[in-house]
């Protein structure tokens, strides 16, 4: 099983009758998720294990995965520039 990605700390989450869970204050701002109505990405971890994020994280995890991969291959600009170059260049494409 992972462990927490940043915090130690753990909190119950009580689901009610319509399966609805109560997250706890402390839970929410130790995330960082700022107070008031907020939708969530919800996806299935594995068996017993929800993960809950914020989609703004989401992005953000994906924008520093790309910049790490154009650093990793020495890549600088925008991506859709050397698309476009590549594309220009090829000269199996109509």
């Amino acid at each position: 099983m992972k462990s927490p990605a940043v915090g130690l700390n753990t909190y119950k989450v009580h689901l009610d009758e319509r399966r609805r869970p109560t997250l706890p204050p402390a839970l929410l701002a130790e995330a960082g998720i700022a107070p008031g109505a907020h939708e969530m990405i919800a996806w299935v971890d594995s068996r017993g294990r929800l993960v809950l994020e914020d989609p703004l994280a989401l992005l953000s995890s994906l924008q520093d995965e790309v910049a790490d991969g154009k650093a990793r291959m020495s890549v600088g600009g925008e991506l859709v520039d050397h698309l476009l170059a590549e594309r220009a260049s090829d000269r199996s494409l109509p």
